[in-house]
């Protein structure tokens, strides 16, 4: 007597697997329609094409340059910019301190700039030369009216030959030297202003305020000699205002006031 084998149905785990593979197969086959259908959008779509550019940060000496320089980007994909060109074409400008860029979707960037401050000109053959705290030629100018600058002294012999962007320091020292005056510059709390340095000779720096020139002797401890110095000038008893004060030694500052006569001629005060 023969004997019927069994055959066995496939069970409900199976199914609901194969069930599931299907279902996995479909959801990765339309993230992938729906993947290229994004890129294809933003790729072809016009709404994402950059329609304007502004120049945040209030840069005056460079705002309207930097705008010139990134106007490339009219008409260009917000997704495909590259920020690195951006910055590279705004640090032509010699006045760019910093670049911060922000897309402003779908069809703005905003670019915002920080500037370098012009601290020191100096002249030669009628042009002046403007320069950064750290010594950076920044702008070459005709007249330097209404700029509130100190002018460096010699430095005749190579400034003409200075390119935007250049720095006016041979080496370090000269670069330190300008950083220091810069910052006492800024931090100075009286009424009265640097006019000029007279930077020909680093063992014998020569300041000059108003009609007072101050001597400080060599590049040691500039800070200490100027708040010497300022003490002097400013002082209402000393009356100074024209003649010379010595603070390049240790010890008391020496000070002489030339005769300043008023304006009926008579004299304001008598040398010390």
């Amino acid at each position: 007597m023969s004997t019927i084998k069994s055959v066995k149905k496939p069970t409900n785990e199976f199914v609901i697997r194969a069930r599931k593979r299907k279902l996995v197969k479909k959801i990765i086959l339309m993230c992938v329609i729906l993947f290229i259908g994004i890129i294809l959008f933003i790729t072809k779509s016009k709404v994402f094409i950059i329609k304007k550019v502004s120049i945040l940060g209030n840069p005056i000496m460079s705002g309207e340059d930097v705008k010139e320089k990134t106007q490339y980007l009219i008409g260009e994909n917000i997704f495909f910019m590259k920020t690195s060109d951006i910055i590279k074409a705004a640090e032509q400008n010699p006045y760019v301190k910093t670049v911060e860029i922000n897309k402003a979707y779908p069809r703005q960037v905003n670019i915002k700039i920080t500037e370098k401050q012009g601290i020191f000109c100096s002249e030669k053959d009628g042009q002046y030369y403007i320069f950064s705290d750290k010594g950076v030629l920044l702008e070459k100018a005709d007249n330097i009216d209404n700029r509130n600058l100190i002018q460096i002294l010699g430095l005749d012999e190579h400034v003409g030959s200075l390119e935007l962007g250049d720095s006016v320091g041979t080496n370090q020292r000269m670069i330190n030297v300008l950083e220091v005056f810069s910052q006492i510059e800024e931090v100075n709390p009286t009424n009265y202003k640097i006019d000029s340095i007279d930077l020909s000779d680093f063992m014998n720096i020569k300041v000059y305020i108003g009609g007072v020139e101050g001597r400080l002797g060599n590049d040691e401890n500039i800070p200490d000699k100027m708040n010497k110095l300022m003490h002097i000038v400013e002082n209402t008893e000393i009356g100074i205002e024209k003649g010379y004060v010595d603070v390049g030694f240790d010890g008391s500052p020496i000070y002489y006031k030339e005769e300043v006569k008023n304006e009926e001629g008579n004299i304001k005060n008598e040398g010390v």
